[in-house]
């Protein structure tokens, strides 16, 4: 991702899409064009860090999806509230997936994998990280690829988030790197 206003925008347009039932559930529909607005404006207005930990796939030219990492040496390393709910922080060690989210119609031509395994790369590049874990509520099919691609249920948590979110509860998702 560069801090370009094509890129911003469509990072910001996908990260909210991603959470859109979250953010009817806290707000309304009518505000998804504003949260979409100051999420673009929050994305351009990151350091440089930001932009080497947000990714950008593409299929014949086109962006098609995003990965979003966090290191525990980033400055910002838990971005969301969910983690906040969870009370989870980053581990030495570790690479949390903040974010992976492919537009609806490509999700047939194996995007996510290559984005998993781009968040694999980055982990190994990394040095000192052996793991790498992602949060799934509980009613999301896409458990089943990260099981796939050889993540494991480590833990499950239910916590005060409904209120806000609408989801009842997450699975905590690793993977152990042979470095």
């Amino acid at each position: 991702m560069t801090r370009s206003e094509h890129d911003c925008k469509f990072v910001a347009e996908l990260k909210v899409d991603a959470k859109k039932d979250e953010y009817i559930h806290a707000t309304s529909a009518g505000n998804i064009i504003t949260i979409k607005r100051i999420t673009e404006r929050n994305h351009e207005e990151q350091d440089n860090w930001f932009y080497q930990r947000n990714f950008i796939a593409e299929y014949n030219g086109d962006p098609v999806g995003i990965l979003t990492l966090s290191f525990l040496e980033d400055p910002i390393p838990v971005l969301s509230c969910l983690n906040s709910a969870l009370d989870e922080t980053i581990e030495e060690g570790t690479l949390y997936i903040n974010y992976i989210y492919v537009i609806e119609k490509y999700r047939t031509k194996h995007i996510e994998e290559h984005l998993m395994q781009m968040a694999e790369t980055e982990a190994v590049k990394n040095n000192t990280c052996n793991v790498i874990f992602l949060y799934v509520g509980f009613s999301n099919t896409y458990k089943n690829l990260y099981l796939d691609q050889g993540f494991a249920i480590v833990n499950k948590k239910c916590c005060c988030i409904w209120c806000s979110m609408g989801v009842c509860g997450f699975y905590k998702m690793e993977k152990r790197l042979v470095l």
